[in-house]
């Protein structure tokens, strides 16, 4: 019997991506009431900035997989994979430390390190290859009589 993440792993780009941003707002809705007890709307802010920022760099991440998926060709998909899903969280997140302010304040970092391992093994598990051959392919090579 295949797993949910299994049977996701062969849908098309759409309903991958709505998987990873129902995942990423049931999470806000989680994270959200907590930040905004301690921070106020500067603490809703950072949550829903540093759950923007995870969104969008597992969204990448999980485009650019999808275009390297050819075995000879995956390890491009999963090096640039890797660099949008990090590099644009932190990256962001230096620049908003650096400046300061109400962010920075609420604590962004601090959210960005409860949202990024969610969307980081969600990603990762609909990126990974399904375990249907692609079309074509057979396990024993036909024989060519000539």
């Amino acid at each position: 019997m295949k797993t949910w993440f299994a049977r996701m792993r062969s849908r098309g780009p759409t309903t991958q991506s709505a998987v990873l941003t129902v995942a990423v707002l049931v999470l806000y809705a989680a994270v959200g009431p907590v930040a905004g007890l301690l921070s106020g709307p500067a603490g809703l802010a950072a949550a829903a900035m540093a759950a923007g920022l995870c969104w969008g760099g597992a969204e990448l991440a999980l485009l650019t997989c999808r275009r390297f998926r050819d075995p000879s060709r995956a390890w491009l998909g999963v090096l640039i994979g890797m660099l949008l899903r990090m590099g644009l969280p932190l990256l962001s997140a230096l620049v908003i430390q650096v400046q300061g302010g109400r962010l920075a304040n609420a604590g962004l970092v601090i959210y960005l390190l409860v949202f990024y391992p969610v969307t980081l093994f969600i990603e990762t598990a609909l990126s990974l290859p399904s375990e249907e051959p692609p079309p074509g392919h057979r396990d024993v090579p036909e024989k060519v009589v000539s």
